[in-house]
């Protein structure tokens, strides 16, 4: 029989009573105040912390010698008085740039001793390195082959980079001379256009040359091929011209034309596209038309050049259509000839090697494959320079390194170590000019050393050799000995190309310049009637570097260089000069006097000073260039203190009262504490700029002002009612007894201090994971002993019963933490006592087939843990349970874990296909390419989960069953047994009894099933020991519920547990985030997973991949937070119909405890850093962790806040308060069994 109609009116009446009761725009006042406050702390604290160079616009004119004034701005200038003469002879009247992106020096050496020992075949991928050869030395002969045959014209360095190693950062450096500050890391994925000057500024603008003696106009031709990264920087220097060329533009423009094609950059799993498109374009300007020349030679380069491409379908491009003009590389005034013979400078960045490294590591025969076309590629460019009668110079270089696992970014040695080659159609050093330069080195070696700032100086500023140790690491006998002697190697900084370049080419120095010129290249340069060419160099050098330390001190105020620091520098500068000077007396007026070695070896000694003062100046701003400014720092650092306040003023209010009511308490004096803040603190920024002590803007002023003056005026308004004080919800001095509840919150609060702690020593720091994984075991076996004491302390019940349910919670959740221990991530400092598994291998850099297998185990054990929880309440006989989490959870993690089975196929397969293949065809060609499938089914796992799981969910997320026990139809109400997961609809006369399964955990079991649709999109973003950790994780937080829901059923004070259940909770999404691959370096982030579903680099969705890969620990336990207080709420629970605004706001106090446990460790963090801002390892130590924890803290604070608790904990209250939908189903199923009967 029916519900009659009366009842269902009285239905919906309470229905639509109850939704409108449930308000929620208090709640999302709160958050959003509260995300904002932590926001604007890191902004603050960033904007004083993280380094800001200050970028200086003054441009270096061919006109204006570095020693003298310049006469005004390019602006003010005229092109033709601007341009007039150069600063050095140009020695080169054409150049080409080829990147190999991330060739580290090891991979460009060769060792006879390897060949010799090992053979020139690779060994196995992941085996030891002992007793073979490793798939990246030994690889480009064709450096070792004409560096032996004609070692005048041509050496090979070791280019060693200024950290952070990104990509975006080395060009900055390698264009404009300057170092990077820390902050620039973060702009490597979405370009940032570079206005200070550089030598490709140089290169463009409208130059004169001289010919004969002679001014002439002369422009320059570029051409550009590869990375994209390029375009992003410098759109205005390679804009294509090829579209606009006429015979007028190009007269007028006298900039020349220029040939630029771009191709994608982050695409890593694409290791052929990019160095395809370099590839197949390079003979349009190296090798003459074939018109002009039809030789044997040509046709058999040109043949070459084309089997050195290899994706087939790269020659449709409209590039090669020979047919179209107006399609091909060629216009109306520039035609194949032009393109062949006039081009001045070619940019190749190729990204093959980079790519394979990020794809399956170096440790990889695909690597050889790479490298081995790439020197292919070498062979056929010096073909080509060989046959030109303009004087040519080649920089083959990587822009960085790679470590162990084909990373790169951080300040490793091997990511740092990169490898430079120069070449030249013409002689360029001697024998001779090599002794003087290496007399010119040891001098100024002597002159930095025995400097007592000096000798503080990292190695490679101190000496100019080097030892490649990175060659001799590799191969080692069983006992750990070297078996060959790390050979040894000039060494020059990156940033040193940029001076060498520009005057080899006649160009002026960037204005921002810190390098020092090669000397190498200019110590030839002695004609006897000259000035030595070198100490020419090296004078204009440091007259440039003086010049830009002298400007930046006089625009800066916060410069942050100091006293001591600037005298020395002058100092060493006037010395030189003044030995200059000496030198010039020397000589007299007799020309002939240079050849006299006494005036020899007096040119080199004041060249090594010239040398010693621009490296003493860039060792200096190495080690003290930090614009801190301490009042933005300490504005950040007070918001992020109020911000904790807030929360835990919230935390403590929200057990008293609703948010409406702290919003209409709280909201006007938050306003207007806001604004007077602002008016205060504009106030006070003049006084800090006008003093020198900030560099703070209007906005930082204004932006500090609101916050803080909002924080204090939030919590002094909370506080301040005497009535129900902040701490009235304790009673009186009852917390200070011992009970077992303020135990166990004493022992959380003590692993809260312990990871605090933590960052206050540069060892504990990279050892956090370690420390976190202590104070969590701590805190289970607290939690254990107490299920022991309630199972001691009771008989036979429900409270034994529960006590024997947290101890075994407990003890699960201490093994399951062991085991997330055992994937491991090493940072560098980690290396000695730390084994990497992550990869299943210690080597290796791509996930083994077998632990892509193991992954799949989790398709079963998660759903099946998440039924057994259910299975408690009854709530796993619901039809949204049996369909979701039996069949489509276990669909979308099915589809996932097969997703990376495919991709580790095709990592392990890849190896063999890279050996077996030739170096003309592509990997995808010849090995296994399940690329179509493992799209397929990435999206199909997200469509499930998202398309089929969330969608289930919000049509009708409780999982709840009627079942109708085998009695007689009663006339007045008769009791049945209940148990805590079951509830009796309402008997009267006439009516049957009917049990509603999943009553007791109606709200707890609703929202879990939201959890498991945000744990499959986590699941899918993870490699696969990433996902096995993330299932465990996943696993302990259902446990860590159940632990404390079973012990307030033991505890009389049950209410306080919560802020050590938020403690526990929090520091699992630390151990799961380590456990899940991670470490708080640059390095560690997994950023191969961008392209999981994706086929080409799409900036915010690759973003959004990469950021839930990372953060995927945080993600989850930030959406199981509200657990701990609906877990076992029954769908008639009382406080929430009789006041919903209590209800939420209790759930949202326990979201805001979670968020501050987030921000102290935070404000620990950057304290910590602040304090350290002078340490040796602020760089590499303290500021990246810093700057993890702001996207984890936000990350952590906006998915609970906002989406966990804003979203979906309000959408399921609101159903719940619908009693419609549960009166409907026990109606329709009272309706069938009448039927039946």
């Amino acid at each position: 029989m029916s519900l009659n109609s009366e009842t269902s009116r009285s239905a919906k009446a309470e229905s639509a009573t109850s939704q409108a009761a449930l308000r929620v725009r208090a709640h999302w006042l709160v958050s959003l105040l509260l995300v904002a406050l932590s926001a604007a702390g890191f902004w603050l604290f960033s904007r004083g912390f993280l380094l800001t160079r200050m970028v200086l616009p003054d441009h270096s004119l061919p006109s204006v010698l570095p020693f003298q004034s310049a006469p005004g701005t390019p602006e003010s200038v005229g092109p033709d008085a601007a341009l007039a003469s150069e600063w050095y002879p140009a020695k080169y009247e054409r150049a080409i740039i080829l990147v190999v992106d991330a060739l580290r020096v090891d991979f460009a050496m060769w060792s006879d001793e390897l060949n010799s020992t090992f053979g020139t075949a690779g060994g196995v991928p992941g085996s030891q390195h002992i007793g073979r050869l490793m798939p990246y030395h030994n690889r480009l002969p064709a450096i070792a082959a004409l560096s032996r045959e004609r070692p005048d014209q041509s050496m090979l360095y070791r280019f060693r980079a200024d950290p952070p190693t990104t990509t975006l950062q080395r060009l900055k450096g390698l264009t404009t001379g300057q170092l990077p500050t820390f902050i620039d890391a973060g702009s490597n994925f979405a370009g940032s256009t570079v206005d200070e000057d550089n030598w490709l500024q140089a290169l463009r603008r409208p130059p004169i040359g001289i010919i004969n003696g002679t001014k002439a106009a002369r422009s320059h031709n570029l051409v550009f091929l590869g990375d994209d990264t390029w375009i992003s920087m410098f759109p205005n220097e390679l804009s294509d011209t090829q579209a606009t060329e006429t015979n007028d533009t190009l007269q007028k423009s006298r900039t020349g034309w220029a040939r630029v094609r771009p191709f994608p950059s982050l695409n890593v799993w694409d290791l052929d596209t990019v160095d395809d498109g370099v590839l197949s374009r390079l003979p349009m300007f190296l090798l003459p038309p074939e018109s002009e020349n039809k030789s044997e030679i040509i046709r058999k380069e040109r043949e070459q050049w084309r089997q050195l491409v290899k994706q087939p379908h790269m020659w449709e491009h409209s590039d090669f259509n020979e047919m179209t003009q107006a399609n091909s590389m060629v216009s109306d005034k520039v035609g194949h000839a032009q393109l062949h013979h006039e081009w001045d400078m070619i940019i190749a960045h190729g990204l093959g090697v980079d790519h394979c490294g990020h794809r399956f590591g170096p440790d990889h025969s695909a690597i050889s494959h790479k490298l081995a076309q790439m020197n292919t590629a070498i062979e056929l460019i010096v073909n080509a320079i060989d046959r030109n009668d303009k004087p040519t110079a080649l920089y083959v270089f990587g822009d960085h390194g790679m470590d162990n696992k084909g990373d790169h970014g951080g300040d490793s040695p091997r990511e740092v170590d990169a490898g430079l080659w120069i070449y030249s159609n013409r002689k360029w050093h001697s024998k001779e000019s090599d002794e003087r330069t290496a007399r010119v080195l040891r001098n100024a070696q002597e002159l930095i050393s025995s400097n007592a700032l000096g000798s503080s100086f990292d190695q490679d500023l101190k000496e100019s050799w080097w030892r490649n140790t990175h060659l001799s690491d590799d191969y080692k006998s069983a006992s750990g000995e070297h078996l060959f002697e790390a050979p040894e190697l000039r060494s020059v900084s990156q940033i040193d190309l940029v001076s060498t370049l520009s005057l080899s080419l006649g160009l002026p120095i960037p204005f921002n310049n810190l390098g020092t010129a090669i000397p190498e290249m200019f110590a030839s340069d002695n004609d006897s009637s000259a000035e030595w060419g070198l100490l020419s160099v090296l004078r204009l050098n440091a007259a440039q570097v003086l010049r830009y330390i002298e400007k930046y001190v006089s625009n800066s105020r916060s410069h942050g260089f100091t006293d001591d620091a600037l005298r020395l520098w002058n100092d060493m500068y006037n010395q030189a000069e003044d030995s200059y000077r000496e030198l010039a007396d020397a000589i007299g007026q007799n020309p002939k006097n240079r050849r006299q070695p006494h005036i020899r070896e007096l040119e080199e000694r004041v060249a090594a000073e010239y040398f010693a003062f621009t490296r003493m100046v860039l060792g200096s701003l190495r080690q003290m260039w930090a614009q801190f400014d301490p009042v933005l720092i300490l504005a950040g650092l007070g918001t992020l203190v109020l911000s904790i306040a807030a929360l835990l003023a919230l935390y403590a209010q929200s057990r008293l009262r609703s948010l409406d009511i702290i919003i209409a308490r709280a909201g006007w004096p938050c306003i207007s504490g806001g604004i007077a803040g602002a008016v205060v603190f504009r106030a006070l920024s003049s006084v800090f700029v006008s003093s020198g002590l900030s560099h703070m803007t209007s906005l930082d002023a204004t932006v500090a002002g609101l916050a803080m003056g909002a924080a204090a005026t939030f919590c002094v308004a909370l506080v301040s009612d005497s009535k129900a004080s902040t701490f009235a919800f304790v009673p009186q001095l009852q917390w200070l007894a011992v009970t077992p509840a303020t135990v166990l919150n004493v022992v959380a609060a003590v692993a809260t201090i312990i990871h605090c702690l933590a960052f206050s020593s540069n060892s504990f720091t990279f050892n956090e994971d370690s420390i976190v994984l202590y104070t969590v075991q701590t805190l289970v076996l607290a939690t254990s002993l107490l299920s022991v004491r309630a199972i001691l302390s009771s008989s036979a019940g429900p409270k034994r019963a529960s006590g024997t349910r947290a101890l075994v919670c407990s003890l699960l959740i201490l093994v399951l933490n062991r085991t997330l221990a055992y994937s491991t991530v090493c940072r560098e400092e980690q290396l000695s006592a730390c084994t990497p598994t992550f990869y299943g291998a210690p080597s290796a850099s791509i996930s083994t087939v077998y632990l892509a297998a193991a992954n799949v185990v989790m398709v079963w054990l998660v759903p099946s843990a998440v039924t057994y929880a259910l299975r408690r309440s009854y709530s796993d006989r619901a039809m949204v349970s049996k369909l979701w989490v039996s069949l489509g959870m276990r669909v979308s993690m099915g589809m996932a874990a097969a997703y990376w089975v495919l991709d580790s196929i095709d990592g392990q397969t890849a190896s063999g296909a890279a050996a077996a293949s030739s170096p003309t065809r592509s990997l995808a060609v010849n090995g296994s390419d399940w690329s179509d499938m493992r799209m397929a089914l990435a999206r199909m796992a997200a469509g499930v989960a998202l398309g089929g799981g969330l969608a289930a969910w919000y049509a009708s997320p409780f999982c709840l069953d009627v079942e109708l026990p085998n009695v007689p139809i009663l006339s007045q109400p008769q009791a049945l047994p209940t148990n805590k997961g079951a509830s009796r609809a309402p008997a009267g006369q006439s009516q049957r009894t009917a049990v509603i399964l999943g009553y007791g955990n109606a709200y707890g079991a609703a929202y879990l099933i939201f959890v498991t649709v945000v744990f499959c999109v986590l699941f899918l973003v993870q490699q696969p020991m990433g996902g096995i950790m993330l299932s465990l994780l996943f696993i302990e937080l259902i446990l860590c519920v159940e632990l404390f829901d079973a012990l307030r059923d033991t505890i009389e004070e049950a209410s306080s547990l919560l802020c050590a259940q938020v403690i526990l909770m929090a520091q699992l999404s630390y151990v799961g985030y380590f456990a899940t691959g991670h470490q708080f370096t640059l390095v560690s982030i997994q950023w191969s997973t961008a392209f999981v579903g994706v086929r080409e680099m799409q900036l915010v969705v690759c973003g959004i991949i990469v950021a839930l890969n990372t953060l995927g620990s945080f993600v989850l336990t930030a959406a199981c937070m509200p657990l701990a207080v609906l877990w076992n709420e029954s769908l008639g629970t009382q406080l929430l119909r009789l006041a919903p605004d209590n209800y939420i706001s209790r759930i949202t106090g326990a979201g805001a405890a979670y968020a501050a446990y987030h921000a102290v460790v935070s404000v620990s963090s950057a304290a910590c850093a602040a304090w350290f801002r002078r340490h040796l390892m602020v760089w590499k130590i303290f500021a990246p962790r810093f700057m993890f924890s702001v996207p984890i803290t936000l990350v952590s604070s906006a998915v609970l806040l906002l989406v966990a608790i804003g979203l979906a904990t309000v959408h399921i209250l609101r159903m719940g308060l619908s009693v419609g939908n549960t009166q409907a189903m026990v109606a329709q199923k009272l309706h069938m069994a009448s039927k039946s009967s």
